[in-house]
């Protein structure tokens, strides 16, 4: 996989995937988006350092190069969580539920 480390700045993508190689790999990974505008109208958003918009780019960046990984094809599943919770509660439930019936036992690794 290429990796423009650069983009980064201490989060490059061996750093990312490392810590994750030899364990159980995920069923299914789910990756909540939310805008920067939408998260600045939710209580407390930017009180943590990683909320900052320059830290949150890098981090957003970071998350895509992994999704593209052809390592972990089709786990990804991005979803919107600009709308209500019971919205977003049922885009969740609409990818998982398919998950718990087909994945029964079967344990894959992380490469």
């Amino acid at each position: 996989m290429d990796c423009d480390c650069r983009l980064f700045k201490g989060l490059d993508y061996r750093w990312c995937r490392n810590p994750e190689v030899g364990l159980p790999r995920p069923d299914a990974v789910i990756f909540l988006s939310v805008s920067t505008e939408v998260a600045a109208r939710r209580g407390g958003y930017g009180e943590e350092r990683y909320e900052k918009e320059e830290m949150q780019k890098r981090v957003r960046e970071a998350f895509r190069q992994l999704q593209q990984d052809p390592k972990d094809e089709g786990d990804w599943h991005v979803i919107d969580a600009g709308d209500d919770i019971e919205t977003v509660a049922g885009k969740i439930w609409h990818l998982v539920q398919p998950v718990l019936e087909t994945r029964k036992g079967e344990i894959r690794q992380i490469q």
